[in-house]
């Protein structure tokens, strides 16, 4: 065995007993374990209890002359691996002990990622260290090494598709290709061409034959981004390659078998539009193996000032700001905000306040009117104002405006970049309103800072 495993490539050392198996593995801490069951003294079983006791995270594989049902299921029970039967052929040997070298790496590479998060609230392209967050990471943690399907919900611009992608690079295809295709974004006519492909001449403007999503990631991940949006009639096709793993393209008469793992995602009410026929129960029961539900931002107030920092370092290192951080009453209006498109507002908000922050911090007046508090003649504290019901959109603006530039102290140039428009259109309001009679310019208002 010794020699055989050497010419795999892999150093191997070897122990006659279960005690030295130990002690052996104690001092070297492999990757990958394979061990008989009947040896003198203790057996493997006992082998296997005290190296998981002594939380040695080798993957095991148990290869024995005397296998039972019973030992298999004890075995398995203690987080064996593989379960082999004497005499084994090299090539499934070889087979085997590659596949749990691999899953040893993820494991390696899932540690280092948890202490990752311990350290800055960051699990591979995923930021936030809430408790809600800190729980889709465990199960993804789970689920990437995995051949599961998987089904993520959530809200739009929740982050569904980096937690896709993070799915796949904790999986055994990471170095295949991930292939997303969105749904909704793509004509009924057309979704069924790109994810099965066809043949030239097909349809009309089918000039040459093209292989579909499903083909494109063959050996690797396809991500379905916005699954409810899917026709039923296709559905029914979907469902027929995830269970057949065969792709016939349109116009084609031959099956093309594909090795895909497949992650879809919704921001829809998928339960709804079970009970309404819209989406078929059995494929939903396909591709839910796993469900991950991600939190929107306004649930996990913890994980803003991280993104924001995150967002910004981004934009930092690409050049497009000199700004350094955010000031505490920029990020107190950041929590304070419900964040309806999430992650994606938010990262949108710091783009705009990164490029009107020229150095030093952010501060309230670069972010936009939305993220800061909302018009209309005030309760008393400065820059506070309320609106009632049956307010104009014209006379909601004025308000705003007028109120911002008293904040200002009419500097305009300020008041201009915290509503977010530029000093001409400014300019241009005021005139109307001096106009109306409801502004007066105060010669003591500053044109500029």
């Amino acid at each position: 065995m010794q020699s055989l495993l050497s010419n795999f490539g892999l150093q191997v050392a070897v122990a006659s007993t279960a005690e030295e198996g130990l002690e052996r593995a104690l001092q070297l801490s492999p990757a990958v374990i394979v061990t008989d069951l009947n040896m003198p003294g203790h057996d493997g079983l006992w082998l296997i209890s005290e190296l998981r006791e002594a939380s040695l995270e080798a993957t095991i594989i148990v290869l024995t002359g005397h296998a039972t049902i019973e030992t298999a299921i004890e075995a398995t029970r203690r987080g064996v691996y593989d379960y082999l039967q004497k005499p084994v052929r090299p090539d499934h040997l070889e087979h085997v002990i590659q596949r749990a070298l691999e899953r040893s790496q993820l494991r390696s590479e899932v540690r280092e990622l948890r202490q990752e998060v311990l350290r800055g609230g960051r699990f591979h392209r995923l930021v936030g260290k809430s408790r809600s967050m800190l729980e889709q990471y465990r199960l993804i943690e789970q689920v990437g090494p995995s051949e599961a399907s998987v089904l993520i919900t959530g809200e739009s611009g929740t982050g569904k598709e980096m937690v896709a992608r993070t799915i796949h690079e904790l999986s055994g295809r990471k170095d295949s290709r991930l292939v997303a295709i969105n749904c909704a974004a793509i004509p009924e006519t057309l979704l069924e061409s790109e994810i099965l492909g066809h043949e030239k001449g097909a349809f009309t403007g089918a000039n040459q034959s093209r292989p579909g999503c499903f083909e494109q990631a063959d050996g690797g991940t396809l991500l379905l981004d916005e699954i409810g949006e899917m026709p039923v009639a296709l559905q029914s096709k979907l469902l027929r390659v995830l269970e057949d793993g065969k792709v016939q393209r349109l116009g084609g008469t031959e099956e093309v078998s594909v090795d895909t793992r497949v992650i879809a995602s919704t921001n829809a009410d998928i339960e709804g539009a079970l009970e309404r026929g819209e989406f078929r129960e059995d494929l939903y029961y396909r591709l839910n193996v796993f469900h991950i539900q991600l939190p929107p931002l306004r649930e996990r107030k913890l994980d803003i000032p991280l993104l924001a920092d995150h967002f910004l370092s981004g934009f930092s290192d690409s050049g497009q700001t000199e700004a350094t951080g955010f000031s505490e009453d920029a990020i107190a209006l950041l929590l304070r905000h419900d964040w309806p498109g999430n992650a994606r507002e938010l990262r949108n908000v710091v783009q705009r306040a990164s490029i009107l922050c020229k150095e030093g911090d952010i501060e309230p007046h670069h972010l936009p009117p939305s993220v800061r508090p909302k018009a209309g003649k005030s309760s008393g504290e400065p820059g506070t104002l309320m609106l009632s019901v049956g307010t104009t959109v014209e006379e909601a603006e004025k308000a705003l405006i007028l109120e911002t530039l008293d904040v200002c102290k009419g500097v305009k140039t300020r008041a201009a970049s915290m509503l977010g428009i530029s000093t001409r259109t400014l300019y241009t309001k005021l005139h109307k309103y001096e106009e109306e009679g409801a502004y007066a310019p105060d010669p003591g208002d500053e044109e500029s800072e």
